[in-house]
C-alpha cells in the first residue's frame, strides 16, 4: 500500500529537497581530506547501471571500476568547505564521497559519476543541464554555477508541451531482479516528432517560481504518490530535430513503505507527464 502524501506535504518536500540538492557539490575544491568518519564501501551492482546512464548521457568514457567509493554513516548531510552536502568527489584519487542517506539516491549518486567521468570539478552547464538534465540532479547552486540559460532564438516556432511525444517505461522490466539489488526506474521520456527545432513554452513560469517539467504519478490502485522536476530557468526548452529528453527517477522495493522511493512489492499504475501533459498509464508488478 502506498501511502498518500498528506496535503501540503509535496510542496514542503520539494522544498526540502531542493535544499539538498543546493548543497550538494557546493565549493567544490578537487583535493581536501576526507570526512573524519568516511570509510570504504563496495559500490553495488546498480552502480553500474548508472554509471552506464551517465556516460550516455554526457558522452564521456571511463571506468566504473578506478573510482573509490567512501560513505559517511549515519547521516543524509554533512559539512564540507562550510556547506552543507550530500556527496562530493575529489579528483584526489578519484574518489566519491556519500552521505549514507544518498547512497541509494540515483540523482545525487549519478551527479557525482558525472564529475568522475569529466575528471572535472565544475559544474557547465553543457553537461549538467543540457546533456544529463534529468538523469543526474542538478538544483540551485548547481544552475546558479551553470548559469541561466542564453536565450532561445528568435525565429524558432514555440509550442506547447501537448505538441511532444511522451511516454513512460519501467527498467527492468521484471522489477526485483537480483542483479539490480531490488532496484527499478521510472523513465519519462519526451520526443520532439518534428523535423525542425522547436521552444516548447511551459505553463506557468513566473519569475522566482519554477514551473514543473517531467513528473510522474505513480499508484496502487488505491493510494499515490507523485513528484515533478522543476524546469530550468526561464522555462522554455529546445528541443532538436526529432530529439528525445527524459527523465530517470529510482526507486527500490522494500518489505514496507518508507518513504516516496521506496515500495512494498504489489500491483502498480504510473504514468509520466510533461508540463501539463501525461502519457498513457504502465502497469508492472514488483515482486521481491
Amino acid at each position: 500500500m502506498v501511502r498518500r502524501l498528506a496535503p501540503g506535504t509535496t510542496r514542503a518536500l520539494l522544498l526540502a529537497l531542493a535544499a539538498i540538492f543546493a548543497g550538494a557539490c557546493q565549493r567544490l575544491r578537487l583535493e581536501s581530506p576526507l570526512p573524519a568518519t568516511a570509510h570504504r564501501f563496495v559500490a553495488p551492482a546498480v552502480y553500474q547501471q548508472w554509471w552506464a546512464l551517465t556516460s550516455e548521457c554526457s558522452g564521456a568514457s571511463g571506468s566504473l571500476e578506478s573510482v573509490q567509493w567512501f560513505v559517511v554513516p549515519g547521516v543524509s548531510l554533512f559539512w564540507r568547505d562550510g556547506s552543507v552536502v550530500n556527496g562530493f568527489w575529489s579528483r584526489d584519487g578519484n574518489k566519491i564521497v556519500l552521505a549514507e542517506g544518498a547512497i541509494d539516491d540515483g540523482e545525487v549518486v549519478r551527479h557525482e559519476m558525472l564529475h568522475a567521468l569529466q575528471v572535472d570539478g565544475r559544474h557547465t552547464r553543457r553537461a549538467f543541464i543540457e546533456r544529463c538534465g534529468g538523469v543526474v540532479s542538478c538544483m540551485s547552486a548547481c544552475i546558479d554555477v551553470a548559469s541561466r540559460s542564453p536565450q532561445a532564438g528568435a525565429s524558432l516556432p514555440r509550442v506547447p508541451a501537448s505538441s511532444m511525444v511522451i511516454d513512460v517505461a519501467v527498467d527492468p522490466g521484471d522489477p526485483g531482479s537480483t542483479s539490480y539489488d531490488g532496484h527499478f526506474a521510472v523513465t519519462v521520456s519526451v520526443r520532439n516528432p518534428a523535423r525542425d527545432s522547436v521552444v516548447v513554452t511551459l505553463p506557468g513560469f513566473e519569475e522566482g517560481v519554477r514551473t514543473p517539467s517531467f513528473r510522474y504519478e505513480l499508484s496502487d490502485g488505491t493510494e499515490g504518490v507523485s513528484y515533478s522536476l522543476p524546469a530550468p530557468d526561464s522555462g522554455l526548452m529546445v528541443f532538436g530535430p526529432g530529439e528525445t529528453r527524459r527523465a530517470v527517477f529510482d526507486f527500490k522495493i522494500s518489505s514496507s513503505f518508507k518513504g516516496m522511493r521506496v515500495l512494498p512489492p504489489g500491483s502498480y499504475s504510473v504514468r509520466g507527464g510533461f508540463g501539463a501533459q501525461w502519457s498513457a498509464p504502465r502497469s508492472f508488478v514488483l515482486a521481491q
